[in-house]
């Protein structure tokens, strides 16, 4: 008799917690809005890409704004495409992506500025941050606030620190960071 009070119980409890679970599972690492349904398979268009770029130093010879701007377009694509979650002319429900993006260029000894422009050194990374909003047709489905992040390139922290001391760093170096920060944007994208 107590175990199938027990089991009745334990039923009771389970069905309760099953009807008040959120669907913030379909989603992570992106919060999910209260009406979200569990699209399959998640296949991506990127729909905005809007992108901020702050520099202290004006820098003639490194990408504008809006070739960054391009340049993070093209990445992501090929970052979903390499993933296969990029959505084609087939894809019956596609997941719209907007992306607001914050990039800040930093060049070695800037805060040092006030003593001399000599100071300033070569390029030393770009931090970001950024926000994206997930939708289908209308519908906002889910959010991600990713707050600041330091670029590492391509390869990896290591490489940024050889990158640094050796005062190699050039215009070459923000590309990597841009690709390697589209990289990472593309990770955070739900996969199933």
């Amino acid at each position: 008799m107590r175990n199938q009070q027990f089991i009745l119980s334990l039923s009771l409890l389970l069905c309760t917690t099953l009807a008040q679970a959120k669907p913030e599972q379909f989603y992570k690492p992106y919060v999910s809005s209260n009406t979200v349904e569990n699209i399959q398979p998640k296949q991506y268009v990127i729909r905005a890409v809007n992108v901020t770029l702050n520099s202290k130093i004006d820098a003639p010879s490194f990408l504008n704004q809006d070739q960054i701007k391009a340049r993070y377009i093209e990445k992501l694509n090929d970052e979903l495409k390499q993933r296969n979650m990029l959505a084609t002319a087939q894809t019956k429900q596609p997941i719209y992506v907007d992306f607001d993006i914050k990039q800040t260029r930093v060049f070695a000894g800037e805060g040092l500025k006030f003593i001399s422009s000599k100071v300033v050194g070569k390029y030393a990374h770009s931090t970001l941050q950024y926000s994206s909003t997930l939708q289908s047709g209308n519908a906002e489905l889910a959010k991600l606030v990713v707050g600041e992040q330091i670029s590492m390139g391509n390869k990896g922290s290591l490489g940024k620190i050889v990158r640094d001391l050796s005062g190699a760093a050039n215009e070459n170096n923000e590309l990597s960071d841009i690709d390697s920060f589209a990289h990472f944007m593309a990770e955070k994208l739900p996969k199933e």
